[in-house]
């Protein structure tokens, strides 16, 4: 009995309802013809509509929004990437041209210099130090290479090979403190010969040693190899007399040098294997003595320097 009373006053509920439904639906479609209906359903309805319309503005403010921030979003990464692609060209290119116009003059300074035999090397790594400056090149015995060659490039001189390894060399560099070079002016009037050697407390400012008092070397003079020695070829550059001081003793003086290598851009190098026609290692003959003829000028067993 209760259950059945209940669902009475559903139906009689939802009778209800739909008839209100109605009512009202045929009171505002005949508002028109109503006027005692259609003011106070305006002044109801109204506010209701202008809020649902106002919401529906907002939402559609902020959809478009929405919508406008992720197109941009979207063009700003495409952008992006292809920046990053035209800057990774641009890398790209600049390398590769950079590569090629050291190529081209290592391939110039090889046509040039048909009298030496070449090996190009990559440079691997590098060992700048205070007592030491070395650095590995990427060819070895493999490629012929041994201990004692000249190490070049189309600047100049950059050191010799001090060990071998199959497939690698280690060059011990001209700014070496170990490392001594027979040298001698460029400059007609002068041909001073001496010796150029690594300073361990300046590295990057070897120095053209023992040199006579009133000796005539001056600044801006060329250094090139005397030949003296059995490592390096007579005439490879060595580098720029930038300054001229007096020996501690006042006996002799001493020139730094600016060397005809930029050490911290090497990235290739050449070793002379050996050497045809005019460029042998070993000069028939008496090499030239050094100036001045003191003791101080008896280099002896220093690799690639004179020795009287």
């Amino acid at each position: 009995m209760t259950l059945f009373s209940f669902g009475k006053r559903s139906v009689i509920a939802a009778f209800a309802l739909f008839l209100i439904i109605g009512v009202v639906g045929w009171a505002w479609r005949s508002h028109n013809s109503i006027p005692y209906v259609t003011s106070p359903l305006q002044t109801v309805v109204t506010p209701l509509e202008e809020g649902v319309s106002w919401i529906a503005d907002r939402i559609s403010s902020i959809s478009r929004i929405i919508d406008i921030s992720m197109k941009n979003r979207i063009e700003w990464e495409q952008l992006e990437k292809e920046n990053a692609g035209l800057r990774e060209k641009t890398v790209d290119y600049d390398e590769i041209t950079a590569e090629n116009t050291r190529l081209r003059k290592l391939l110039g300074f090889r046509e040039a210099h048909k009298n030496l035999q070449l090996v190009a090397g990559p440079v691997i790594s590098r060992d700048y130090g205070t007592w030491t400056n070395t650095m590995i090149i990427g060819v070895g015995e493999n490629e012929g290479i041994k201990e004692n060659m000249a190490v070049i490039t189309p600047d100049g001189v950059v050191g010799f090979i001090s060990d071998v390894f199959p497939s690698s060399a280690r060059v011990q560099l001209l700014t070496d403190p170990r490392t001594s070079i027979g040298a001698i002016v460029q400059r007609a009037e002068s041909r001073v010969a001496s010796v150029v050697r690594g300073n361990g407390n300046m590295p990057t400012e070897p120095q053209f040693v023992n040199i006579a008092k009133d000796a005539d070397i001056l600044e801006g003079d060329n250094l090139v190899t005397s030949g003296f020695g059995t490592i390096y070829p007579k005439g490879l550059y060595v580098g720029k007399i930038v300054s001229v001081h007096s020996d501690d003793s006042d006996f002799v003086k001493y020139a730094v040098i600016q060397p005809g290598v930029d050490f911290s851009k090497l990235e290739e190098v050449f070793v002379i294997t050996g050497t045809t026609g005019n460029g042998g290692y070993d000069k028939p003959g008496v090499a030239p003595k050094l100036v001045p003829q003191t003791q101080r000028d008896k280099v002896e067993g220093v690799k690639g320097a004179a020795a009287l």
